[in-house]
């Protein structure tokens, strides 16, 4: 138990100091932003919102990201997988890390977005941000489980996909293992960015047929999809995790 508690603590301050890192950068470019926007506010006065929209939704998609390649670090080295912990708990204490730490970071990113639209918008960004219904309360929810299912195949999957590359390098003698980590980086990239895409569309889909009354399953599917994509993740990863040793670093 002892030997689990450490590892927690310490794949949590890990990840708690990477985010914070990307919380920095964040502020420092929101800072530039507003630079900006104040020495030239003719060409910018109309969209600053706009901007600190996609930068917001930037670092919410580096985020994400960045975990996956610090999840992905924690199998590939010695200093965790020869510690007296079984390969399931070592998986799931990397997750369920991953899992606190976003939650952070997206506590604190929220903020900050909102402190940037506070900057323009002054009092009306809570008339955008106030929910007032039930329907906005309900919706809030469903894209609450939405995004946090569609993060959690993101990790699961990198990491499937990271052991099944490791496995087929191995079984073919790949040497070259720098390529690898690219072709990986790549492929994670355009899964995460897909799988965000395809999220945000159905949330779309919700909300639309909510608002107007049009009976739908979208929800409930969407969930089943997450559900299964993750299941299949963690029982793949977990098998080639407990079948194969890669230990590099």
């Amino acid at each position: 138990m002892s030997s689990l508690l450490g590892v927690n603590k310490e794949l949590f301050w890990g990840k708690f100091k990477l985010i914070n890192l990307i919380l920095l950068i964040n502020m420092i470019v929101i800072g530039i932003i507003i630079g900006i926007t104040s020495f030239d506010a003719i060409n910018f006065r109309s969209f600053p919102q706009g901007i600190m929209i996609i930068s917001a939704t930037v670092f919410f998609i580096l985020g994400i990201v960045f975990l996956v390649n610090c999840n992905e670090r924690v199998f590939s080295s010695n200093r965790y997988r020869l510690i007296p912990i079984s390969e399931s708990q070592l998986y799931f204490s990397n997750l369920l890390t991953s899992g606190l730490t976003y939650f952070y970071f997206c506590l604190i990113e929220s903020i900050i977005f909102l402190g940037s639209l506070y900057y323009y918008m002054r009092n009306d960004v809570f008339y955008h941000t106030v929910i007032d219904d039930n329907i906005q309360f309900e919706l809030l929810l469903k894209d609450l489980v939405l995004i946090g299912l569609a993060v959690i195949l993101i990790w699961t999957g990198s990491t499937l996909v990271h052991l099944l590359m490791n496995y087929i390098s191995d079984f073919l003698h790949v040497e070259n293992q720098k390529v690898l980590a690219v072709v990986f980086n790549l492929l994670i990239l355009a899964a995460a960015l897909a799988i965000i895409f395809w999220t945000l569309t159905e949330m779309s889909k919700v909300g639309m047929y909510r608002y107007t009354d049009v009976p739908n399953y979208i929800f409930p599917i969407v969930c089943l999809i997450d559900i299964a994509g993750i299941v299949i993740s963690i029982v793949g990863g977990l098998y080639l995790l407990k079948n194969q040793a890669e230990t590099d670093r």
